[in-house]
């Protein structure tokens, strides 16, 4: 995991958003993605398990809206 957050910030994203445990993701920081104005409507998961880790602070700031995964992750 640790890992994986390295990479993303050498590559320059923000933040990274993703659906996980509920118990597990929480460890690294990761918080409901709801709390921070992003929602997923295109799968029907709890609040609790789409969740969104800053990997600069205030990279989320004034982001609100629907996040979509491509059609690939549809099935």
């Amino acid at each position: 995991m640790r890992e994986g957050m390295k990479r993303s910030i050498a590559l320059g994203y923000p933040a990274v958003l993703l659906i996980g445990h509920p118990t597990y993701y929480p460890k690294y920081g990761f918080i409901p993605a709801s709390s921070l104005g992003i929602e997923l409507k295109q799968f029907p998961v709890p609040d609790e398990v789409f969740m969104a880790f800053e990997l600069h602070d205030g990279a989320l700031n004034g982001v609100v809206g629907e996040l979509k995964y491509p059609s690939a992750f549809s099935g």
